[in-house]
């Protein structure tokens, strides 16, 4: 009964505030919106490899394009203040141990670098290494190198922002382990299990290559490793 008036409670308070919501959507998607030519193509001259060349496929595919950016841009902006009243809400029904609001600040800031590093992997090693290699892949073929936009930026847009969440694996392990929930010995027991799991997310979300997965799964392994490393230090 506790959780089905918890449940209640977020989506009440969730519905009362849908306006704020759509306000925030919906100004971050116009300021976006208006800036999104200058990050597509800020985002061709980083990433696209040389000698490819980019395509549109459909007369609404830019608009659609710039749609796309603006509106990942909106939800992302809307989630997160979401996500914040909905931890204000179940911590006031004593669902979960005491927080402070200086330690929810700074569990949010320590979210936005750990997702602006994700995203900076992604950019400057990640992406331009892997496109390099299926460039390279396709001209040793004798075929030329030619991406739709929806394709090419969806490829950019996807692997990019699993950068940013999976690079969240830090503070989500601290947070577990501050919550008793688990403790560095399982952590550490878990190692080659959780290994796996990695190669596997990786095999999923990045193209099916051997450099890209690695490029993804490594990374991650290392996350691990530290989070194990805190943990020992911070509980």
């Amino acid at each position: 009964m506790a959780k089905t008036a918890a449940y209640d409670d977020i989506v009440e308070n969730l519905q009362n505030r849908a306006w704020m919501y759509f306000l925030l959507a919906a100004i971050v998607f116009a300021s976006v919106f208006y800036i999104a030519p200058d990050i597509i193509e800020w985002l061709s001259d980083r990433l696209l490899p040389e000698d490819a060349t980019l395509i549109y496929l459909s007369p609404a595919e830019y608009l659609i394009l710039k749609m796309r950016v603006a509106g990942y841009a909106a939800i992302s902006a809307t989630a997160m203040i979401a996500m914040i009243h909905i931890w204000r809400i179940i911590r006031s029904r004593s669902m979960l141990p005491e927080i402070s609001f200086t330690n929810l600040v700074l569990i949010f800031v320590i979210a936005i670098v750990l997702f602006s590093m994700g995203m900076l992997y992604s950019l400057e090693l990640m992406l331009p290494t892997v496109l390099e290699y299926l460039q390279n892949d396709a001209a040793q073929a004798g075929l030329e190198t030619t991406y739709s936009l929806s394709a090419f930026y969806h490829f950019v847009f996807l692997l990019t922002f699993s950068l940013g969440i999976t690079f969240q694996l830090p503070l989500v392990t601290t947070l577990m382990l501050r919550l008793e929930l688990t403790t560095t010995d399982q952590l550490a027991q878990y190692r080659s299990h959780l290994v796996v799991v990695f190669f596997i997310m990786a095999a999923l979300i990045t193209p099916p290559d051997v450099i890209s997965q690695f490029l993804l799964a490594v990374p991650l392994m290392v996350l691990y490793e530290i989070s194990i490393i805190i943990g020992k230090f911070t509980t």
